[in-house]
C-alpha cells in the first residue's frame, strides 16, 4: 500500500470516529434534561429566548425513518456534503445512522438543510436543543436556528458555527483538516499519476518527510489550554497544506511569487531564534526542558528540527527533477524562512 493509499484511509477513519457513535452530540438517555444543559456549569434562566424555543418545539414528531443501512459505523455526514452529488437516498441513509447513534447534531443539520428530509427547523431546534454541549453552544445554536426562519433561501447551517468550547473547537477543527485533507491527496495523487518514473520515488519519499514533520508539529504545539485539540489539529494541518500549495504553484511554473529573502539571511535568521530558544531557561522547576509557559518542550523542538532537515533535503531532491528552473537556493531559501517564522511564534 502506497503511503498515499495509508494516508487516505487514516483520513476516511478519522471522519468515520467523529461522526458516528454520537462524538458531534450527546446521545440522549432517559436521565438527560430537555434541553440538554448538562454540561453548562450554570444555572439556567427559562426565561432566556433561545430556552423558550427549545420549549416551543418539545413536541414535534419527527420524520419516520428508513431501517439504518449495515455500513452505519462508516456514515460521513461531512463527507457527504463534500460529494459533489449526493442522492436523496444517500441523505436518508446519513439520517437512518444518525438515529441510530442518537446524534443530535448531526440530525438538526440534516433538518435545517433539508438534506433527505424536507426541511424543518423546528426539528432541527428540537435537536440542538437535544444535543448539548457548552452553555453558549447550544444558546448560538438554538439563536443561529432561530435566525434562519427569516434568512434567504438555501442558507446553511452547520453545528461548528457556534462551537466555543476547546472540546468542540477540536473536533470541528479536525473535522475541516479531514475535508482538505481529502482535497490535498485527490491533488498529490493526480500529480503523482502524472510523473515520469525516475520522479515517483523521490515525490513518495518528499510527502512521506511531509507527513512526519507535520506529526512533529503537532508535538511542537502547546497543550496547555483547553483549544488544545483545534491547535494540534490546525499545526499539522498547516504543514500538509504548505506542501501542496507549493507543489500547485511550482506545477504552474509560478516560482518568483514564492520567493523568500536570501537563503543566508534565511539560514542566519532560523540559526538565530533556534539558539535562542535551546538557550532560554525554563520556568518550570518539576520540567526544566519545557519552554516557559507552555507544554512544548526543547527536546521536541530539536526533534522537530531534525525533520524539517530531512524534508527540506526530500524537497531539494524532487525538485531538482520536477523544477529545474526553481534554483536549490531559492527553493532552501524559502523552506528556511518557513521554518524560522514556526520558531519566531514559539
Amino acid at each position: 500500500m502506497t503511503l498515499l493509499a495509508k494516508t487516505r484511509c487514516a483520513v476516511v477513519l478519522m471522519l468515520g470516529w467523529m461522526t458516528a457513535g454520537g462524538v458531534l452530540a450527546q446521545p440522549s438517555s432517559p436521565s438527560r434534561p430537555y434541553p440538554n444543559t448538562e454540561n453548562f456549569g450554570v444555572d439556567v434562566d427559562r426565561q432566556e429566548p433561545w430556552f423558550k424555543a427549545c420549549m416551543r418545539v418539545e413536541k414535534v414528531k419527527p420524520v419516520a425513518t428508513p431501517p439504518a443501512p449495515a455500513s452505519c459505523k462508516a456514515f460521513d455526514y461531512y463527507g457527504k456534503r463534500q460529494q459533489a452529488v449526493t442522492s436523496s437516498a444517500e441523505w436518508q441513509g446519513v439520517r437512518a445512522c444518525a438515529v441510530a447513534a442518537q446524534d443530535h447534531g448531526v440530525l438538526a443539520m440534516l433538518y435545517a438543510n433539508g438534506l433527505g428530509v424536507a426541511r424543518n427547523l423546528d426539528l432541527a431546534t428540537q435537536y440542538a436543543c437535544r444535543a448539548g454541549g457548552s452553555y453558549r453552544e447550544v444558546q448560538g445554536r438554538v439563536d443561529h436556528l432561530q435566525a434562519l426562519q427569516t434568512s434567504p433561501p438555501g442558507t446553511s447551517y452547520d453545528q461548528c458555527d457556534d462551537a466555543t468550547s476547546g472540546q468542540m473547537g477540536g473536533i470541528c477543527a479536525r473535522i475541516g483538516a479531514g475535508q482538505a485533507e481529502k482535497i490535498r491527496l485527490a491533488f498529490l495523487a493526480r500529480l503523482r499519476s502524472q510523473l515520469p518514473a525516475p520522479q515517483v520515488v523521490p515525490f513518495d519519499r518528499l510527502v512521506a518527510a511531509t507527513e512526519v514533520l507535520a506529526k512533529a508539529r503537532g508535538d511542537e504545539t502547546d497543550l496547555s489550554g483547553t483549544a488544545r485539540g483545534m491547535m494540534v489539529a490546525n499545526a499539522e494541518a498547516r504543514e500538509r497544506e504548505w506542501l501542496r500549495e507549493h507543489l500547485a504553484a511550482f506545477e504552474k511554473g509560478n516560482f518568483k511569487a514564492q520567493m523568500a529573502p536570501s537563503l543566508a539571511a534565511a539560514d542566519a535568521e532560523l540559526n538565530r531564534l533556534y539558539k535562542a530558544l535551546m538557550a532560554a531557561p525554563g520556568t518550570d522547576q518539576d520540567q526544566p526542558d519545557r519552554l516557559a509557559g507552555s507544554t512544548v518542550t526543547k527536546t521536541d523542538v530539536r526533534a522537530a528540527q531534525r525533520l524539517w532537515l530531512a524534508n527540506r533535503d526530500a524537497w531539494v531532491r524532487f525538485a531538482s527533477l520536477r523544477y529545474p528552473a526553481l534554483p536549490p537556493d531559492v527553493l532552501k531559501a524559502m523552506l528556511t524562512d518557513w521554518r524560522a517564522r514556526q520558531l519566531d511564534r514559539m
